[in-house]
């Protein structure tokens, strides 16, 4: 069967034929279900539990109706950066302190989920320090005690040493990488990822279609027009819009180190910054975050500096 968790996070559960509970329950969509006397095998794909002859299977009756979902975006958090130069100037750069306000933020808020938009790692030619891996780890560790899911795609900077840490993440369920296949937050937000594309040329975005009760999110990492003073963006806004084949409500990017927004029609989209000084100056840019409410079908977006 497909399933989701409480925190939005779909899988799929294997029933014994064994199982008598298992077979005999009337499996009703759109219902909780507690479930006992599982066991999981773990792939390098993610974990797959199944429920063997001595499941149990407790019915909780249909999902709660929630009034509001809000999540927190951020983006551009650059761990391990030191120095930032830009146009000939320089100036030192604390990465740690703007991603652990980043997450105090989050659980201050008891927000429904955190969405980080790529480069969480600076990831230099040298690799990733272990420091700034055990400043990831147990940042996400408080958040995953705090019932928070973590969801995040790969920006430029994660490289190979990045995302190895990050599927390690993964496995010790601390993140879920976003793809194609939209996750739910809360039941009333679907979520996408994108990672960045070298190439943007002929990449054609292919995601899943989304409910049609809920809006719904994408998330990229790429230079996009007019986000981006480049002569070269890899995409604009307008383009992207008409290239995924199933409606997008949100439309949010990183990679650009600017905050800003723009609208198309019904579609929102927005730069989203970073949590580090990484503009044009010391003080172009803030470090900030986003927080995004979903209530009625309606998506609010304000900025929250940190």
């Amino acid at each position: 069967m497909s399933v989701e968790d409480i925190q939005g996070t779909r899988f799929q559960v294997i029933i014994w034929s064994s199982s008598e509970e298992g077979k005999n329950c009337d499996w009703k969509e759109g219902h909780w279900y507690r479930l006992s006397g599982v066991t999981a095998n773990e792939w390098p794909s993610g974990t797959v539990p199944h429920g063997t002859s001595s499941l149990g299977v407790d019915h909780l009756g249909q999902k709660w109706n929630r009034e509001t979902v809000e999540l927190l975006y951020l983006t551009d958090s650059h761990l391990g950066k030191t120095t930032h130069s830009y146009g000939g100037s320089s100036w030192s750069v604390s990465p740690a302190t703007g991603f652990s306000e980043a997450i105090k933020q989050a659980i201050r808020l008891d927000v429904d989920a955190v969405v980080h938009g790529g480069d969480l790692f600076h990831n230099p030619g040298g690799g990733i320090d272990s420091e700034d891996v055990s400043t990831c780890r147990e940042k996400l560790t408080a958040l995953a005690e705090a019932g928070i899911p973590f969801y995040f795609i790969y920006g430029n900077h994660e490289r190979q040493a990045g995302r190895q840490i990050m599927e390690r993440f993964a496995d010790n369920s601390l993140a879920v990488h976003l793809g194609p296949r939209y996750e739910m937050i809360g039941d009333m937000l679907a979520v996408y990822g994108i990672d960045h594309q070298s190439d943007w040329t002929d990449f054609v975005p292919d995601v899943e279609q989304a409910p049609d009760d809920v809006p719904s999110m994408l998330c990229v990492h790429q230079s996009l027009d007019p986000f981006t003073e480049s002569v070269n963006p890899d995409c604009s806004v307008q383009d992207l819009k008409e290239d995924v084949d199933t409606p997008i409500d949100l439309l949010v990017t990183g990679h650009v180190h600017t905050r800003s927004k723009c609208r198309i029609d019904k579609l929102q989209a927005f730069a989203g910054g970073s949590t580090a000084r990484l503009g044009e100056s010391r003080d172009s840019l803030s470090p900030s975050v986003e927080l995004i409410s979903v209530t009625d079908r309606s998506l609010n977006v304000k900025r929250k500096p940190l």
